[in-house]
């Protein structure tokens, strides 16, 4: 700012006058770092600033992204302040995705205030990256002891705020200590290495990591703490390569979280307690040996027979079908997983990452049943990108090892652009063994893509038939016989002519006539399709008093022609969801995030009577569209309800909700009649 020639002013340290305004943050969701961001922008609005300055921090090396509530404060607090669009500036980094085109946004910002030279708008830019870089050189250059006693790992904006600060207070008590800034970014990028993909790894949490296993492997440490946030979903991951690390090293490890309930007294305590005690017990110095039952690279069984273990699945609502219709046309031996049950999910609740989003509970469970089962390898599809999502096989397949279960999660991500990632593709492909001739194989993935198109397609008659049925569950009777009939099918004939046979056999039930709700279903993709974890929503809604019509477009069927084949069918409808929510959330924030804010913009168009949003506890992209959606539904007049999906939300709350919900849209309606 001071080079553009400029009056600035930015927000003070953090004090209890900003905890206690926690409230201007409209949900509960958020970290506190992203809470707090709230009362530090409404205290430069009241101290008079006519602009915020909140940058939409997409990615900072060509690699890899930062975390999705970056991508997305500027619109959380655009939308939570109620500000108009002009009072927040928010530029965009972004040097993985659009190296050459981000800076242009700051020409823009300059342009705003007033800043007519292109030429000073970009060169004010190269000296605030510069400063910024020399910053973190600085830190580096302060290092001087060859071993510290203590390591305090986490986010600098924890570290250096009000409750960190007690940490980094308590521990200096017991000699010198080490944080993640203090280590230098070669050896940090060195030591992170060893992991698999690090290079995709979310920006800061890579270095966190990267200096804490620098620290831990060079013996620079005697112990470690390591700090987080209530809910921070990079850290969820990042823990899990930290504990592995400490127990491998016998390093004494305490990790800490923290959010706006955390008492200081009881935050010191639980330091201190932890320094007496490693100071009288003292630490291991060697290594432990990783376990020789880890299952080979190859995929191959570690016993020394030739041929692959069958391949285990893990599954969301009805994509095993068509999956391991591919699978078997390519003769691959399969094992389905078991049915999602209490007492699946609780095996995976035993060993999870606290703060983890349900979708990877319900994934432990099943896996760990496949386990006992002597399944030893497990196919996912994923891809690393924003969401933690990406990180599941490597972060599952340690859990489990460390658990004592010999496991191999084989990943496989989109394939295209296929000169980049085809070779990858191919390589994962041989793994599963089979054979892979390029006629099998169009054969087996033509049949499954009918298969998948077909179940989707019955699930949305279904949808219509449970808002106008007569008698209430005739057509889920028909609608099961139907996917039966589609998981036996053989050829793409007999699944056209068993979707024919299901909508002909509906043309026999007595209908109502109704003008039924029109709700749409918006969220995450594994709750909006995993009918035990959302709790059979689309049945529930379908069998209230109120007849309800439910809408849905985020399903595999969508999934797949919008983000992994990316048909121009998909990527139009793609392009009109992301252009719907482009006045609330402007930037791709990872996983369904932005499209559940579209979703909803369209459903108010299409003169719908409300929406309901669905997300995993702690799902990061869907924390920031449930901040927005907010301000979503009081701008265009719009009934949305967020509900936060865990293992410990109960099914008679969550139906009491529904129909709470819906009485206010009939209500809405018969007030507009």
């Amino acid at each position: 700012m001071s080079e553009l020639g400029l009056s600035w002013v930015d927000s003070s340290q953090t004090s209890l006058g900003h905890l206690n305004r926690l409230d201007l943050c409209p949900t509960d969701e958020p970290c506190i770092s992203v809470k707090l961001a709230f009362p530090h922008a409404h205290s430069l609005i009241q101290r008079g600033a006519d602009v915020l300055l909140v940058p939409a921090v997409i990615s900072l090396s060509e690699t890899s992204y930062v975390c999705p509530k970056l991508m997305g404060l500027p619109s959380m607090l655009r939308a939570g302040l109620r500000l108009e669009p002009d009072r927040i500036l928010s530029p965009i980094i972004d040097m993985k995705d659009d190296p050459k085109g981000w800076q242009e946004t700051w020409v823009r910002a300059g342009a705003s205030l007033g800043v007519k030279d292109r030429g000073k708008a970009l060169s004010a830019l190269e000296r605030g990256i510069a400063a910024w870089r020399r910053t973190q050189e600085h830190a580096w250059s302060k290092t001087t002891p060859a071993k510290w006693d203590t390591g305090v790992m986490g986010h600098a904006y924890v570290l250096n705020d009000l409750l960190g600060l007690k940490v980094l207070d308590a521990a200096k008590t017991y000699g010198s200590l080490v944080t993640p800034d203090m280590v230098p970014l070669p050896d940090a990028c060195n030591a992170l290495r060893s992991i698999p993909d690090s290079e995709k790894m979310w920006t800061v949490e890579g270095q966190i990591l990267g200096a804490t296993l620098h620290l831990i492997r060079t013996g620079k440490v005697n112990r470690m703490i390591f700090v987080s946030t209530f809910s921070c979903g990079p850290a969820s991951i990042v823990e899990n390569f930290v504990a592995e690390e400490a127990s491998r090293y016998g390093m004494p490890l305490l990790s800490l979280t923290v959010d706006e309930h955390t008492g200081d007294a009881g935050l010191v305590t639980r330091v201190e307690a932890f320094l007496d005690s490693v100071q009288r017990t003292g630490t291991k110095k060697k290594a432990r040996e990783r376990s020789s039952s880890v299952a080979s690279p190859s995929g191959r069984s570690a016993n020394g027979r030739g041929s692959p273990d069958p391949l285990g699945l893990v599954d969301m609502g009805n994509l095993g079908i068509p999956i391991a219709s591919l699978l078997q046309g390519v003769d691959v031996e399969i094992a389905l997983p078991p049915a999602l049950s209490d007492e699946v999910v609780d095996l995976g609740k035993q060993i999870a990452p606290e703060f983890i989003c349900y979708p990877m509970v319900t994934l432990l469970g099943q896996i760990r049943v496949m386990a006992e089962k002597g399944i030893r390898r497990i196919l996912m599809v994923q891809g690393k990108g924003r969401c933690r999502l990406g990180w599941y096989a490597q972060a599952m397949e340690s859990i489990l090892q460390r658990n004592g279960y010999d496991i191999r999660i084989v990943a496989f991500d989109s394939p295209f652009p296929w000169k980049e990632k085809g070779k990858e593709f191919m390589e994962r492909g041989r793994e599963l063994g089979g054979r892979y001739g390029p006629g099998s194989l169009l054969k087996a993935a033509g049949l499954a893509l009918t298969k998948l198109a077909a179940i989707d397609r019955a699930a949305d008659i279904l949808r219509e038939m449970r808002a106008r049925e007569m008698r209430r569950g005739e057509s889920e009777i028909l609608h099961d016989r139907f996917l039966k009939e589609i998981e036996l099918a053989s050829s793409v004939s007999s699944c056209v002519r068993a979707l024919k046979r299901f909508t002909k056999d509906l043309k026999d039930i007595p209908l109502v006539e109704v003008a039924p709700l029109r709700v749409a279903l918006v969220g995450e993709i594994y709750v909006l399709n995993e009918p035990f974890v959302n709790k059979s929503v689309e049945k529930l809604l379908g069998s209230l008093e109120h007849r309800v019509r439910v809408y849905r477009s985020l399903d595999v069927t969508g999934w797949v022609t919008s983000h992994l084949i990316k048909t121009p069918g998909g990527a139009r409808v793609y392009r009109t969801v992301t252009e719907a929510a482009s006045r609330y959330l402007g930037v791709n924030v990872g996983g369904h995030g932005q499209e559940s804010v579209g979703e909803v913009v369209l459903a108010r168009r299409r003169s719908f009577d409300g929406a309901i949003h669905l997300f995993p506890f702690t799902c990061m992209p869907e924390i920031i569209a449930q901040s927005i959606l907010m301000r979503v539904s009081s701008d265009l007049d719009f009934p949305v309800m967020s509900l936060m999906i865990s293992e410990q939300t109960a099914r008679a709350g969550f139906i009491t909700r529904l129909e709470a919900f819906c009485d206010l849209l009939a209500g809405r309606r018969q007030a507009r009649s």
